[in-house]
């Protein structure tokens, strides 16, 4: 709410009180609204008064949504029935009971564990294992009750996903050792076996073809977690597939601080690793981690052997992902550790701030190369540098760059799979080059920026191509565009001058800058002014000018664009203050909620371009005109 619909709420509404939600956690005393120019306006407590409420996170209401979640499927289900929110327990919000009237089903939801880390069942425990007609649904914040598997072979999970301004609850089936299989809970049934979706049903089917097999013959009956095992010893996944669970399976562990074997991860997965050789799991390794972001742990150092110890392969994966070559075996373990508590701190419940990256490379000296006797030298100390690959790769890293712009240009004239091909190379590349920025690459690591790079090319001439046809078929003979023009050779453009590189800099004109601004945001990526326009010398003022003309004036509420070009440092571009001045915006005061607005941004462009539209948040900044109505006296 901005400050003056703050002003007309209260002049609408002079009666109106508040309070601190008792079902958030919160005291239950009354609350003051808070009017702001620089940021959003919201309620709070008056001064000098502590709260009880502990939890502030987006997950702080997930009981709420739970709830009407709840109402919503009972009434899709033809049933009627109450919910139920138990207010006296150690975690408030974390206990939610079902009654359906008509129906003897009863659903039992523990959204979170007290502060013991115990379900809290006690006396529900005989009805929780089957002795009463309830299904239990817990949380992720805790452990898998046993006694479930034990007796029913599977338990049902409860997770939430932030879609927008909602949060929604996918109901999951985990089998013991297994990662959960997860189905949006609106799509769950009630049958008389109790809920039902697609991965319960068939766990079901299989303990009653069990019983069947084995009630009229005198043999002892299998488990139903050993006969499952067998019946889903091998899952047939391609390459793809498999990358993706496998991913899954190792950040599920991550959550739970388990270093996994290989064994353990073709039980959840229900693959059979051993048939696989080194080098088949060396190359699975290396594309779960492909493309690798400098920020995310290695969730290929959490696998261990059945000695504890890290992969004996494990040198050839971080070869592979272009990270280099540790400086010794203990130091390889050393660091392997570290990535495991990075995991584990980013992968957790709740999660916590990540510990500092462990170079790979410590304690190496650089070595000193004595180079021959040249002229053109006149120092001496100009004769010695140090080994290192870093030195190639700005010229990968320049290549990479010039072909994201090219295929950013391509992307609003191309259609069908030539474009959804590149647009997947333009994310890919575009994920490698701020991964490997900040890295010093190894010969392999530099292997994968040409790779990528000779994809996103090849890629670039497809759709180049595509469009050609295009625009053959419509008739228009009026020569090609600029967006389809031949680039030059690699190795031309590696040869030429650096005056010849920086002759190409700004956009011919705003409109331009707006539909390569429209391409990042449809990527829902972000970019640098180097990558948009390729002109590192553009003066500031030129860039303001651009940016500021590329924004959509004529819609009060559309997102600014020009969020989406990132500072060198990360942050916001240091004229972003008069951006938002130029588009009529009112201007934070503290870097804080600059920072709040730029990210606020970011989202609504991504929401508002992407294919199909999600809708968009609202902005955290009002315009600048109803802040200066607001401040002047009524």
């Amino acid at each position: 709410m901005e400050a003056a619909e703050l002003t007309r709420w209260r002049q609408q509404h002079p009666r109106y009180t508040y309070w601190c939600g008792t079902l958030l956690g919160g005291c239950g005393e009354p609350l003051t609204d808070r009017r702001y120019h620089s940021k959003v306006c919201h309620f709070a407590h008056h001064p000098h008064h502590t709260c009880t409420r502990t939890a502030n996170g987006e997950d702080s209401a997930d009981h709420l949504f739970m709830k009407r979640a709840l109402h919503n499927w009972i009434g899709s289900q033809g049933f009627k029935g109450a919910v139920h929110l138990h207010k006296n327990t150690a975690a408030p919000g974390s206990t939610i009971d079902v009654d359906l009237q008509g129906s003897p089903r009863r659903l039992r939801f523990r959204l979170r564990p007290d502060n013991s880390g115990s379900w809290g069942l006690g006396s529900d425990k005989a009805d929780a294992l089957g002795e009463g007609e309830a299904d239990w649904i817990f949380g992720l914040g805790g452990p898998t009750p046993e006694e479930f598997l034990d007796d029913a072979g599977y338990v049902f999970r409860i997770r939430f996903e932030t879609q927008g301004a909602e949060r929604c609850p996918y109901l999951g089936v985990q089998q013991r050792g297994r990662a959960p299989e997860w189905t949006p809970f609106a799509d769950a049934a009630l049958t008389v076996d109790g809920l039902s979706t697609p991965a319960v049903e068939e766990i079901r089917a299989a303990r009653r073809r069990s019983k069947a097999g084995t009630g009229s013959s005198g043999t002892r009956k299998p488990s139903p977690e050993t006969s499952l095992a067998e019946r889903r010893t091998v899952r047939h996944m391609n390459q793809e597939e498999l990358v993706v669970a496998l991913r899954d399976a190792l950040e599920l562990d991550a959550r739970w601080a388990i270093k996994p074997t290989w064994e353990r991860l073709g039980q959840m997965i229900g693959v059979d690793f051993s048939r696989y050789s080194d080098a088949d799991l060396v190359g699975l390794l290396t594309e779960v981690d492909t493309p690798f972001s400098q920020d995310d742990p290695v969730l290929s150092a959490l696998i261990r052997t059945n000695a504890s110890e890290p992969l004996p392969y494990l040198v050839r994966v971080l070869d592979g992902l272009g990270l280099g070559r540790p400086s010794s075996a203990p130091h390889l373990k050393r660091w392997a550790q570290r990535e495991a508590d990075r995991a584990f701190a980013k992968y957790g419940i709740p999660a916590r701030t990540m510990p500092p990256t462990l170079p790979l490379d410590a304690a190496v000296p650089e070595v000193p190369v004595v180079l021959p006797h040249s002229p053109r030298r006149g120092a001496t100390a100009r004769n010695r540098r140090s080994v290192t690959q870093h030195d190639q790769t700005p010229t990968a890293w320049k290549r990479l760059q010039r072909l994201i712009t090219e295929g950013q240009e391509l992307l609003g004239g191309t259609r069908g799979k030539s474009a959804a091909r590149l647009k997947r190379e333009l994310r890919t590349a575009r994920r490698l080059l701020e991964g490997t920025r900040r890295t010093r690459l190894n010969s392999r690591g530099l292997n994968v920026l040409w790779e990528t790079s000779a994809l996103l090319e090849t890629a670039i001439a497809g759709a180049r191509k595509a469009a050609h046809q295009n625009q053959k078929t419509s008739g228009e003979g009026r020569g090609p565009s600029p967006s389809v023009e031949p680039s030059k050779p690699d190795d031309q453009q590696r040869a030429a001058r650096p005056s010849k590189v920086k002759r190409t800099a700004v956009p011919v004109s705003s409109q331009d800058l707006r539909q390569r601004l429209i391409s990042v945001a449809q990527a829902g990526s972000t970019t640098h002014w180097l990558l948009l326009a390729g002109g590192k010398s553009t003066p500031q003022e030129v860039r303001l000018t651009l940016l500021s003309q590329a924004e959509d004036r004529s819609e009060g509420d559309a997102p600014l664009l020009s969020a989406l070009v990132v500072a060198p440092d990360g942050g916001p571009v240091p004229y972003f203050r008069e951006i938002l001045k130029s588009v009529g915006l009112a201007v934070p005061q503290s870097n804080e909620a600059l920072l709040k607005i730029w990210h606020r941004e970011q989202e609504r462009a991504h929401a508002a371009y992407a294919d199909p539209p999600r809708p968009v948040p609202p902005r955290l900044v009002p315009r600048k005109a109803a802040a200066d109505a607001a401040q002047k006296p009524a």
